[in-house]
């Protein structure tokens, strides 16, 4: 290959690699969006309910035989949590350029809406492609924490292959906050880029009524404000579409969500049945839920002002059951 056409390749993926892991992504506002042409019918989740208390049992006073006390069971290790198999792939395992694999297998039926409740803690990773989504150009891995009525998610990003070459980039984000039976209720978001002093914040004040954020300014917070990350996860909780306020570390703005319906999802982890939502306008994202596996974020895509793609796609699941 040419000198001149390989660093073509290279700044462009560099540029591309760079344009995805900004964190300061941008929707339109609802009053530019598309209308709501489909609802959700799902149930919303169930609250995190404590369970209760375990009452000492009261002994009789004459004991026909005398009652050998049950040991506990032993804690289930991390491994036999799972309840997902693992792919065999590792995500930096791939160079740019190379095509995505899939493992096709027969469709089965559409399965019915519904909404469980959220596991209490698990892993996706996800490869990140570019273009129409044969280029890899970085890898990405998300992980959540419900511990009570408090929840925990960590994103980190970063490029690989010839793009980290050209300019590598990390950014990791983290959303936190509680849990109601309206769902996931953020209190802080905060993205960095490593290697840079670049931090941005949210801080939401329900008690004020406003969302702060870390550079200056604030804005009146919306009932069931989202942040850019946990907003991946509250889908699950929603009983029909409609307006959502999602800040980033910067701001606040409105977005309109569009169900565009189940779809039949070909992934490096699987075949998977999913529904799949749309915020569309200047910029368009759209986030695919896997009908079956807790409604969980297995494919992200978004589509920016000059209309490049770039995509999250699920490679591997861990996931501890309830």
């Amino acid at each position: 290959m040419p000198l001149a056409l390989l660093a073509a390749l290279a700044a462009s993926l560099g540029l591309h690699a760079v344009a995805l892991f900004v964190p300061d992504v941008e929707l339109t506002p609802a009053d530019e969006a598309l209308p709501v042409t489909v609802e959700v019918t799902l149930q919303p989740r169930r609250a995190p309910v404590a369970p209760p208390a375990v009452q000492k049992p009261v002994p009789p006073k004459k004991p026909v035989a005398k009652q050998v006390p049950v040991p506990p069971l032993a804690p289930v290790s991390a491994s036999a949590e799972s309840s997902v198999p693992t792919a065999t792939a590792a995500v930096g395992g791939a160079a740019a350029g190379d095509a995505l694999p899939a493992k096709p297998q027969q469709a089965t039926a559409s399965p019915e809406l519904s909404s469980p409740e959220l596991p209490p803690r698990g892993t996706i990773i996800y490869v990140v492609m570019s273009g129409d989504g044969t280029t890899l150009i970085g890898s990405a891995e998300q992980r959540w924490e419900m511990t009570g009525d408090r929840y925990r998610i960590v994103s980190v990003m970063e490029t690989s292959g010839l793009a980290a070459l050209v300019k590598p980039v990390r950014v990791e984000t983290e959303s936190s906050g509680s849990l109601s039976e309206h769902g996931l209720q953020p209190e802080r978001y905060v993205s960095r880029r490593v290697g840079k002093e670049r931090v941005d914040e949210a801080l939401f004040d329900r008690a004020a009524g406003v969302v702060r954020f870390g550079r200056g300014g604030e804005a009146a917070l919306p009932e069931g404000a989202q942040d850019l990350l946990s907003f991946n996860y509250q889908l699950g909780w929603l009983a029909k579409t409609g307006d959502m306020a999602i800040a980033t570390g910067r701001k606040l703005g409105t977005y309109r969500l569009e169900l565009l319906g189940k779809e039949w999802l070909e992934t490096p982890y699987g075949s998977i049945w999913t529904l799949h939502f749309r915020a569309s306008g200047e910029t368009t994202t759209e986030v695919w839920l896997a009908s079956e596996q807790y409604l969980l974020p297995v494919k992200i895509r978004h589509i920016d002002k000059k209309g490049e793609r770039y995509e999250q796609i699920v490679q591997n699941m861990d996931i501890a059951t309830p």
